[in-house]
């Protein structure tokens, strides 16, 4: 039985990956239509669904659930991934001017520094990794 519960988790984690994906896509076409003006609102609302994206990938990772933080993770990849995602909404809701160096909006267009920040952020909280090297 245990065999079967490992791949029936599986298959609950892809139908959970489609509804996510239904749900973020319809999200983000009703805050588009509604708050049309409104850019703070519509980067506040692409960075929480990424992040919440971030979140929802690192679960298929984590194999326990018992609390080991993992701080080089956490400070060197977690921290800086999640100030640099906040830079746009900031930016839009307090009307502050960033230098737009073109890299910057490369990066910002990618959107994977969010999800980058909610999966670290799960993997640093929930370390049960064997390390490579230290």
């Amino acid at each position: 039985m245990k065999k079967w519960s490992t791949y029936i988790w599986k298959l609950i984690w892809v139908i959970g990956l489609f509804l996510l994906t239904i749900i973020s896509y319809d999200t983000k076409n009703q805050i588009k239509d509604s708050f049309t003006f409104q850019t703070d609102i519509i980067f506040w609302t692409n960075f929480i669904i990424l992040f919440i994206w971030g979140i929802y990938l690192s679960l298929i990772f984590i194999k326990k659930w018992s609390i080991k933080i993992n701080l080089p993770l956490l400070i060197c990849v977690f921290i800086p991934c999640f100030l640099f995602s906040l830079i746009m909404p900031l930016s839009a809701t307090f009307q502050i001017s960033f230098p737009s160096v073109f890299w910057v909006i490369k990066v910002f267009s990618s959107n994977l520094i969010p999800i980058v920040a909610g999966l670290t952020l799960m993997l640093s909280i929930f370390n049960n990794s064997v390390r490579m090297s230290e």
